[in-house]
């Protein structure tokens, strides 16, 4: 997650130049490498420019597989844009730089669906907020070039891609059947959307009876915790249609504790509340195998991703129409502290199922994995006599060493870095059983030998968020002498660190001198400044970070001297 833009402020300093790109036209496609080249922003600065890397630094809630056409990956989150794995350098690349100052909001992305059909559609449900911080409404945009370029179009209310339960999801989906027909699920009590024309035009879905109740806090009054958080998500029975016919048998899920799931099976006619399912909790994730016609449901008693305290894992039977409970471990139980979110299925073993904890700050996350649909499970960790765990992995945070965030030595229980937190999204890959992405509060993790896991051997976990940028700078400084290379410079980097209420995200900063990077810019493409011989610094208070990460003008920032 990273710090929404200060458009007045660096309006006034100038600094638009360096990283404004042109806003999306209502029908012209706009190209991603419209954004001005580094070495021309900087003209007659004095500075030399150039990429440096931080590697992650955000909330990563969404990864999306194509289901039918290998190494088609895209990632989301929830300010910083969107990006799509090049599965030859293994590094993502970014989608929406060319996102201007005008739509700033419009790099925050709710919900992202690439097409089974013709892999080279991809499609963004886009805004960063539903209440009044967010000056537009949200759009859909489409691309039919994996994200080189965009068309877009507006919808007529806004879209939280950095609201409460973004993590929830997938609730932008194409049928995999007939790609004409898109569905989206969306916020603050507007419904459920279908569009016939491959996302040009959209309507609401009037027959849907269910438009989401479930708010983080209604006795607040700060509206960024009283949004309705909607319809969250849509999966498809790929074998109730065929090949240009719109699939007869959807399911969506609610953010209602009553009335969470709901099924049509007339291509969405009419719709129905599947009969006997749980009650009590949020349905985070919808996953269905339609191998062994089975629906998995993973729920928690918040909407997250800051936050979730109980959950259970589900589990239905479309055929006999049964709901089983799975769970790992069981809301009654008193273990349970957690909810579930990270629900994947094995497509080349079906049987094969893995689930997250949504949200467990301590000690550490647990993925949970079972090879018979959810009869047993095993935990990547489990305690072997506290303070010592036993563990089915191995992780080598060499890819992102700030991760470690200043640490020399693991607390006590804890290891030194963690497999993350707010993991929404856990996803193997369709064609490869060894292969998986997960994204966390932070980073982007993934294993290429999961299966070793059941050989009773330990998966190598590595960082796997090369490309994607989200991190902000608070304090930054250029050394008086110039040089031909940039010498390490101490820079105050921003880390975005959740509360335990489950209120926005703060700011904070952290101190930092070589081999860090010397410096990185608020964009996700990060710049270092070289010394010219004149000393300068940018600086913003921590006050004024945490007024911007929600969404709120802040404090003035310098740019480079002329």
């Amino acid at each position: 997650m990273r710090v929404p833009p200060l458009i007045a402020p660096l309006a006034a300093a100038g600094a638009v130049a360096a990283l404004a790109a042109g806003a999306l036209a209502a029908a012209a496609p706009v190209p991603a490498a419209a954004v001005p080249a580094p070495a021309a922003a900087a003209a007659g600065t004095g500075y030399g420019w150039g990429n440096v890397e931080v590697v992650g630094g955000g909330f990563v809630p969404g990864i999306v597989f194509n289901q039918r056409h290998e190494g088609v990956v895209y990632a989301r989150t929830d300010i910083g844009g969107a990006y799509r794995l090049d599965p030859t350098t293994r590094r993502w690349v970014p989608l929406l730089d060319h996102v201007g100052w005008d739509d700033w909001s419009h790099s925050g992305v709710l919900s992202i669906a690439t097409d089974a059909v013709d892999p080279d559609n991809v499609y963004a449900a886009v805004g960063t907020y539903t209440n009044s911080w967010d000056p537009q409404d949200g759009a859909v945009l489409r691309s039919s070039d994996r994200g080189e370029t965009w068309q877009r179009t507006m919808l007529p209310f806004k879209v939280g891609g950095n609201m409460p339960g973004r993590g929830m999801g997938e609730r932008l989906q194409v049928d995999p059947n007939d790609n004409r027909v898109l569905y989206l699920g969306t916020e603050s009590g507007n419904g459920l959307w279908r569009s016939t024309d491959k996302g040009v035009t959209w309507a609401r879905v009037v027959s849907f009876p269910n438009p989401g109740n479930y708010v983080q806090d209604p006795t607040s009054d700060n509206d960024y915790l009283t949004s309705n958080q909607g319809v969250v998500w849509v999966t498809f029975d790929p074998t109730s249609g065929s090949p240009g016919a719109a699939t007869r048998t959807i399911y969506v899920g609610v953010a209602d504790k009553e009335n969470n799931v709901y099924r049509s099976t007339d291509a969405g006619a009419t719709w129905q509340r599947v009969p006997g399912q749980p009650t009590g909790f949020l349905p985070h994730k919808g996953v269905y195998d339609h191998v062994g016609k089975q629906l998995y449901v993973a729920t928690s008693d918040t909407g997250g991703p800051y936050d979730g305290g109980h959950g259970d894992v589900w589990r239905l039977d479309t055929a006999t129409g049964t709901w089983t409970n799975v769970s790992p471990v069981p809301s009654s139980s008193a273990d349970n502290a957690f909810g579930y979110s990270g629900l994947t299925i094995d497509r080349q073993d079906p049987d094969t199922i893995m689930v997250t904890t949504q949200m467990s700050w301590w000690p550490d996350i647990v993925i949970f994995r079972s090879t018979d649909r959810g009869a047993t499970w095993s935990r990547i960790w489990d305690w072997a006599g506290y303070p010592a765990k036993s563990e089915r992995y191995t992780l080598d945070h060499s890819g992102a060493p700030w991760l470690t965030f200043g640490r020399t030595s693991a607390p006590v229980g804890e290891p030194l870095v963690k497999l993350g937190w707010m993991t929404e999204s856990f996803e193997i890959d369709p064609f490869d059983s060894d292969r998986a992405l997960y994204g966390t509060g932070a980073t982007v993790y993934g294993t290429d030998d999961l299966t070793a896991w059941d050989r009773g051997g330990k998966i190598d976990i590595r960082v796997r968020a090369q490309g994607i940028e989200e991190t902000a700078v608070l304090d930054l400084a250029a050394p008086r002498a110039r040089s031909s290379s940039c010498p390490a410079s101490v820079t105050s980097a921003g880390s975005c660190t959740p509360t335990s209420r489950g209120s926005p995200a703060r700011c904070t900063r952290r101190r930092t001198s070589a081999p860090r990077p010397a410096s990185t810019s608020r964009r996700r493409r990060r710049r270092r400044w070289c010394a010219s011989g004149r000393p300068w610094t940018a600086r913003s208070s921590r006050t004024s970070a945490s007024r911007r990460r929600r969404g709120r003008p802040g404090g003035p920032v310098s740019s480079p001297p002329a």
